[in-house]
């Protein structure tokens, strides 16, 4: 891989808007109401109702709103729980992932690698939202209010 093509992976702003863009699209497929606060939306399988995909709308600001996702048991018994924090950006139309597993903040561009972070962890993150709302969207989970 020559430097160039290491710095396009690194930086490739256009990748990540647009997957932020299709992430929005799913998010609101599955959560239409991300405007009120306190709005929870459960996705679980239609024979184990114990498991899948927790929405929950945490923050709502002018332009904003943040969701936490969870993924309790929705995977084998030794996946850990799955939490992620969502920022809709509902005047741009985009969902970015900005926190993982409650304590894991992540910034836009690192210039080392520390805690065995890749450089385009971001893209990363917001790949993996896409896969999560989709596997929710096409395995037949089934939505219930909590």
């Amino acid at each position: 891989m020559s430097v160039l093509e290491t710095r396009k992976r690194q930086l490739d702003l256009a990748r990540l808007h647009e997957e932020c863009e299709f992430n929005y699209q799913r998010l609101h497929r599955v959560v239409p109401e991300a405007l009120a606060l306190g709005a929870r939306f459960d996705l679980h399988y239609r024979d184990q109702p114990d498991s899948g995909i927790r929405l929950e709308v945490i923050e709502v600001t002018k332009y904003t709103s943040t969701v936490l996702i969870v993924a309790d048991r929705a995977g084998p018994h030794w996946l850990p729980k799955i939490e992620i924090k969502v920022r809709v950006y509902r005047d741009a139309k985009m969902a970015e992932v900005v926190e993982w597993c409650s304590d894991r903040t992540i910034p836009w561009a690192l210039s080392e690698n520390k805690g065995m972070q890749s450089r385009d962890e971001k893209l990363q993150w917001n790949m993996f939202l896409s896969e999560l709302l989709v596997f929710g969207l096409r395995s037949g989970l089934v939505g219930a209010d909590a």
